[in-house]
């Protein structure tokens, strides 16, 4: 663990672009290609409490985007984020509980996750992907 919070930090240092604080700065450096930078830029943010952060921060994860593909760190963030009420992370994390990506497959737990996302949304308004422009 600890080993993961110095990785963490050193990669925040070497990477992280000045003046960039935002969640659109994310985006930004995402948009251009930098999706490490992308990256760097939310994990403080998500620490802060920005459930979006976390929403994209476990997107990256589990796609090996801008970081080394890690189901068990997206499965993470989304939780993170879906405890902070974000339906599109609710959704996701129900999926890896589904699958069984980075957590123990639970088909109880993803149909309480489902139900706490369709509450909120429908699946067809999921767009994590689609404002990074990857779908």
């Amino acid at each position: 663990m600890l080993f993961r919070v110095l990785s963490w930090l050193l990669i925040s240092i070497l990477v992280w672009p000045v003046g960039a604080s935002t969640l659109q700065d994310g985006i930004d450096f995402w948009h251009s290609g930098d999706r490490a930078s992308a990256v760097a830029v939310w994990g403080p943010l998500a620490e802060q409490g920005d459930a979006e952060a976390g929403l994209f921060l476990a997107y990256a994860y589990r796609n090996g985007l801008g970081v080394e593909r890690h189901y068990g760190l997206a499965a993470r963030w989304y939780r993170y984020a879906a405890e902070r009420g974000h339906p599109e992370a609710q959704y996701e994390l129900a999926l890896m509980y589904e699958l069984g990506l980075g957590v123990p497959q639970d088909a109880n737990e993803a149909a309480a996750w489902y139900g706490l996302s369709s509450a909120q949304t429908c699946p067809a308004e999921l767009t994590a992907g689609g404002r990074l422009g990857d779908r």
